[in-house]
Parts: structure tokens; C-alpha cells; sequence
């Protein structure tokens, strides 16, 4: 159903509201400019969305909401009304609700949380209003509730996240191999000077050093062959988290050397993620890699380590790798302290549009879209990068 027929089937929805909220009738029908929490006119041809975003407590969410609000503008079509939760559920369904009953178009919605959708989704989809998630789905038993939902491919960027790391751990092991054979090729002045005697020495004893050596190497290879990593999650039953920790299981599955030892949330805080990897340390000395799934926590892992007395981040004892993309993050990679980001890209408006013009072309589009996203790591200019980044 396109834009006019859509246009119709709201209409009448809409006065049914109407009947309830007489002092929309007016507004509705005339052909009259309205500012703050009204709309424009039908008449003036622009695509009304109503976007409402969980809240505004991050430079990544300032970012998000900015990529909606340049992208849906009137020289593109469109007038956007934009209504910030502040992390209240109870405050995000009124504003919902009060777009239905401004008769928008579209709405984006952030959810607060996945679950108590339902009735104000239902209510959406009675006045022919679709509706695209974004960032966080919504439990409910009827997805026709909504058109789909946009984000993050949490899922793909766990692949990434693995396939990077299995790349990192063969280079190392080639330099490591590199260092050993040049050190064995370049024996010391001392060794040089040894006496034929002390050669003698060592002969006699040959097959008992040998067999001891060989048991000492065999028993360092058994050891070193487990690759030991922890996790500092987000919020547990979150849609990222859930998504990440079957990343994982993948992971275990497809390297078989590789160990997951510890996971704990860090409830996407600096000040928890350090506590956390202080635990980390403390109970397994031996860790080798830890995933944080945010910049920020990667940032207090870093932080721990540190003061641990060990090194991270490329040629470091523990390979730290996150996900966010942030300038922040990337200013670390930088630095040298963090090995890569995952980007978890906020620029969601251009998808966004584009969900938009297919759906009033009525053109079919999958329940799950993700927006383009890359990594960051030590081997490339970030220079750039971090200069233009806005969050």
C-alpha cells in the first residue's frame, strides 16, 4: 500500500481519535504550518516520521539521533518530529502514542526495553503507521507489528571478530619463530669460547639431556597451545549480549584451541569493566585475550592491566579486542593500548530513508537490516579517521 492509500486508511483512523481528541480536528484539515509537537500538512507533500529515541546518554546516541535528523529533513522530503525517552519506558510509549495521534507517517523507534510493546505497536499498526525499530528489537509474539528492524549484524561482526583474531595469533607465532631462529642462528660470545672439555661434558650426558628437553618442550607445547580468553559482556539478556555469547560458541567451535575461561557484564562502564578484569587476572594469570563488548569497557580493562604490572594492545601479553568504533576506542587502537575495534556504526539515517522510499513504493524489505560497518586496527592511517569522528 502506497503513500495515498496509506493516506486514506489513516484518515479514517484518525478520526476515530478524533472523537476522543477533539482539538486535533482542526489541525488536521487545514493547511496551516504547525511547529513544536505538530506536524505540516498532508497537502505539503512531506513525509512525516516520528522518531523517539530511548535517551541521550552517550556520544554514540547523540550521533545515532544526529544521523536521523540531517537525513530526514524537508529538502529530502521529510519532516521529522523527535521525542527523547530519557530512559523511561513509561514516557516512550507516550510518545508514541502522541505520534499516532499527530497522524505521522512513520515512526523509528529506539525501544528502552524489549518487552511492553504490544498494545501502543497494535495501535500503530490500526492507523496504518509502520513502524522501524532500530539498535533493540521488541518481544512480541506478532511481527506484523512492525515493518522491520535496523542495527547492528551483531552476529557477522562476531565472525569478523574471530577471524581476526585467528590472523593476529598466526603472525604472532611467525615472528615469535622469526625471533627464535635468528637468536639460535647468532649464538653468543660465550657459547663460543666453550672448551672441548665441557663438550665432552655434554656428550656423556647426551641421551638423558635430550630426553629431558624433549619432555620440557612437549609439556611447554601442551600448555601453550590453549589460547585463554574472557569476555567483558554488556547487559545480561540484552539482544547484543545474547547474540555475542553465541558468537562465541561459534568461535569455541571453529578453534579448537581456544578456551573461554571467564565472562562477566561490566554493564557498559569503565569503572565495572576495570573490576572486572581485575577479577580476570587475579583467577586466571595466564589470560590471553579478552573480547569487551564496548569501547568504554575496553577502556577499564586497558586500565587494569596496566596496573597490573602486564601490557596489552600489539606486542602485548593480552590481545584486547572491542566492539563500538568509537573516537574514543580508536584513539586507543592508535595509541597502540587497544589491538582493534568493531564498529557498531550509529549513521542509521540513510538506511533509514531508504526503508522509507521502499515502503511507499511498496516494495517488500526483510525483517532484519543492517547498516555497512568496518574495523579498525593498527595496520591502518587513523589519522583521518579519528579527526572526522563525532563520537
Amino acid at each position: 500500500m502506497g503513500r495515498v492509500g496509506r493516506f486514506i486508511l489513516k484518515v479514517a483512523a484518525v478520526l476515530i481519535l478524533i472523537v476522543s481528541a477533539g482539538t486535533f480536528a482542526l489541525s488536521l484539515f487545514t493547511g496551516e504550518t504547525r511547529n513544536g509537537d505538530n506536524l505540516q500538512s498532508e497537502v505539503d507533500y512531506l513525509i512525516t516520521v516520528g522518531i523517539s529515541q530511548s535517551g541521550e546518554e552517550s556520544s554514540w546516541k547523540d550521533a545515532n539521533t544526529a544521523s536521523f535528523m540531517d537525513t530526514l529533513v524537508k529538502s529530502n522530503g521529510y519532516e521529522a518530529v523527535y521525542a527523547d525517552a530519557g530512559s523511561d519506558q513509561e514516557k516512550q510509549i507516550e510518545d508514541v502514542e502522541g505520534f499516532i495521534k499527530q497522524g505521522v507517517d512513520y515512526i523509528i523507534l529506539n525501544p528502552v526495553s524489549e518487552i511492553g510493546w504490544d498494545d501502543v505497536l497494535e495501535d500503530a499498526k490500526k492507523a496504518h503507521i509502520p513502524v522501524i525499530l532500530v539498535n533493540n528489537g521488541v518481544d512480541t509474539d506478532d511481527s506484523s507489528l512492525y515493518s522491520c528492524m535496523l542495527g547492528s549484524d551483531y552476529g557477522k561482526q562476531m565472525k569478523k571478530a574471530g577471524k581476526w583474531l585467528d590472523e593476529y595469533l598466526k603472525e604472532e607465532d611467525e615472528k615469535k619463530e622469526e625471533k627464535e631462529k635468528a637468536a639460535s642462528e647468532a649464538p653468543t660470545q660465550e657459547e663460543s669460547e666453550q672448551t672441548d672439555s665441557e663438550d665432552t661434558e655434554v656428550n656423556t650426558g647426551s641421551s638423558t639431556a635430550k630426553d629431558e628437553t624433549d619432555s620440557t618442550e612437549e609439556e611447554q607445547t601442551e600448555e601453550d597451545i590453549t589460547i585463554k580468553i574472557a569476555a567483558i559482556q554488556e547487559s545480561i539478556g540484552s539482544e547484543e549480549q545474547l547474540t555475542r555469547a553465541q558468537g562465541y560458541q561459534t568461535m569455541l567451535e571453529k578453534y579448537s584451541d581456544w578456551e573461554m575461561v571467564a565472562q562477566q557484564t561490566g554493564d557498559n562502564s569503565r569503572e565495572e569493566a576495570e573490576k572486572v578484569m581485575k577479577l580476570f587476572l587475579e583467577q586466571e594469570p595466564d589470560l590471553r585475550v579478552v573480547f569487551a563488548e564496548s569501547d568504554e569497557m575496553a577502556l577499564g580493562a586497558i586500565d587494569a592491566i596496566g596496573k597490573s604490572g602486564k601490557t596489552c594492545g600489539e606486542d602485548g601479553d593480552i590481545i584486547v579486542i572491542a566492539f563500538g568504533g568509537s573516537k574514543a576506542g580508536i584513539e586507543a587502537v592508535k595509541e597502540g593500548k587497544l589491538n582493534v575495534t568493531f564498529e557498531c556504526n550509529p549513521g542509521q539515517g540513510p538506511k533509514a530513508a531508504e526503508l522509507i522510499q521502499r515502503l511507499e513504493s511498496d516494495i517488500s524489505i526483510d525483517k532484519e537490516q543492517y547498516v555497512e560497518e568496518t574495523y579498525f586496527d593498527g595496520t591502518m592511517d587513523l589519522d583521518e579517521i579519528i579527526e572526522n569522528r563525532t563520537y
